[in-house]
Parts: structure tokens; C-alpha cells; sequence
């Protein structure tokens, strides 16, 4: 009788978590209507973020017309301990304070229930330890086999230089493509660190085909996207400093406007294929 209490017990639990997770296969919308939600959600949550998308734009206008106009490297060398530094924190303080806030923010939008700023900043901080965790265990998921796979090719290839950059690169395009949602689980649905990597593999897994093509779309637009918006790259080395101006700020300009609408297509695969229940949680 124990025995059996037990077995429903877990049979319950799993019954549960597979509910949570979502069927083994979601019907999306097409990728027509699945632009437009996109495209709809990037430009509504545009309004509230203005100020975030004010401070990256000055941060990317200045970083940016610092290393137009001066040798960059020289300034990142020993000469600017203190540049250095904030240059590598920075990017984690966006992550916390600009970056991963839109998730929650995008989320208020779809759900009807609009919040600003400042509140979804204060929902990512309240998840902070286990994004952290995440975080940790992602870049370790996708660091980790590259050690091993340097040493095996060092051995066994007389020139392991190419195919080990080539298989590098696609165990990064496979693992991060695997773990898309790790991030959306943890801040959206409060999940802990590894059950939110679960959690991604496996409406990823469950959905491959679908999920790709429309991981395939976004990757096409941004790489159109950088493509417009990075044409600083072509500049030949005798460009005078008010071009170098223009087309920096003008980088900046698109750079940040786009960011909105990358974010929404995460958004909006993740909760198409993990819609939300009456109490928030998918």
C-alpha cells in the first residue's frame, strides 16, 4: 500500500512537471503572424524603455566615438587600468539593469497587465542568484567540451586549427540554441538554474523543427540588421573625424533601436510554446 502511495506520488509529480512543460509537440503560428507579434511587441515596448534605450544609446555613441577617434588599444592597455575595468563590468551591469529586464517588460505587454521599467528591473533582481547560477552553468555547458575537444584534435589531426574552430563553432551554435530559453524560464517562471536548462531543452527538443525555422528567421534579420546598421567596418583608415561621427552614431542609433525587437522574438517563442496559466506560471 506504501509502495503504491509512493508510485502516485511520483506519477503525480511527473504528470505535473510534463503539464508544466507543455505537450510534446506545440502548434505555432506561422512565421507571417509570428513576424507581426515580433514586430508588434518590440514597438509597444518601446515607450516604457525609453530611458534604458536612452542611457545604451549614449553608452554605445560614446564607446563608440571613443575608438573612432583614438588608437582604442593603446587606451585598454596599460595606460587605462581604470578604463579596462569598466569596460569589462559594464556589460554585466546591462545584463541586470537593461538587457534581461526587457523579458519581464515584453512579458506585462502580452499579458495585458503593462508594468514600467523600474519593475521589471526589480523582478530580474529578485531572481538574481539563480540567473547568476544559470548563467554559470550555461557558459560551462558550452565551454566545457572545448578543452577536451583540443586535445583529442591536437593528437589525433597533424593541423587541428581549422576543424577544431569549425566543430567549436557549431557545438556554440547547438548548445545556445538548446538553452535559448534557459534565461526567459528563469526570470519568467521562477524556475531554479538547472530545472530552467531542462525546461529549455526540452521545448527545444519537442519542437525542434518548428522552433529552428523560426530561430533560422531571426538569425537572418539580425544578421541584416548588424549588416545595416554596421557600416563603420568599411570606412577606409583617411575617413575624417565628422564621418566617423555620423556613422558612429548612427550604428548606435540602429543597434539600440533593434534590441527591442530580438528580445521579442524570444519572448514570443517562449510563450507561444510555454503559454502562461491564471496564476503566471506556464
Amino acid at each position: 500500500m506504501v509502495n503504491g502511495e509512493a508510485m502516485d506520488v511520483e506519477s503525480a509529480a511527473m504528470t505535473a512537471e510534463t503539464d508544466q512543460i507543455g505537450p510534446a509537440r506545440v502548434p505555432l503560428p506561422g512565421v507571417p503572424a509570428y513576424l507581426s507579434s515580433v514586430y508588434e511587441l518590440g514597438r509597444r515596448s518601446l515607450r516604457p524603455a525609453l530611458p534604458a534605450l536612452a542611457f545604451l544609446f549614449l553608452y554605445r555613441l560614446g564607446v563608440g566615438a571613443y575608438g573612432a577617434l583614438t588608437n582604442y588599444s593603446f587606451a585598454m592597455g596599460k595606460g587605462a587600468l581604470g578604463l579596462k575595468a569598466v569596460v569589462n563590468a559594464t556589460p554585466i551591469l546591462f545584463l541586470a539593469f537593461i538587457y534581461i529586464p526587457f523579458l519581464p517588460l515584453q512579458e506585462s505587454l502580452l499579458r495585458g497587465h503593462p508594468i514600467d521599467f523600474v519593475g521589471a528591473i526589480r523582478r530580474v533582481l529578485r531572481v538574481s542568484v539563480n540567473l547568476v547560477l544559470s548563467g554559470i552553468a550555461q557558459v560551462f555547458i558550452i565551454l566545457g567540451p572545448i578543452s577536451p575537444m583540443t586535445v583529442v584534435g591536437a593528437r589525433l589531426l597533424s593541423d587541428p586549427f581549422g576543424p577544431l574552430i569549425w566543430t567549436g563553432m557549431a557545438w556554440l551554435a547547438v548548445a545556445g540554441f538548446f538553452m535559448i530559453f534557459a534565461t526567459p524560464a528563469v526570470v519568467l517562471d521562477g524556475e531554479g538554474p538547472l530545472h530552467s536548462l531542462r525546461t529549455s531543452f526540452r521545448l527545444v527538443s519537442r519542437n525542434f523543427g518548428s522552433a529552428l525555422g523560426r530561430f533560422l528567421v531571426l538569425a537572418f534579420l539580425a544578421s541584416v540588421g548588424f549588416e545595416v546598421a554596421s557600416p563603420l567596418s568599411t570606412l577606409g583608415g583617411n575617413t575624417t573625424a565628422p564621418i566617423k561621427l555620423v556613422v558612429v552614431a548612427w550604428t548606435s542609433a540602429v543597434e539600440t533601436l533593434l534590441y527591442p525587437f530580438w528580445i521579442a522574438a524570444v519572448t514570443v517563442l517562449y510563450r507561444s510554446l510555454r503559454p502562461w496559466t491564471d496564476e503566471g506560471r506556464a
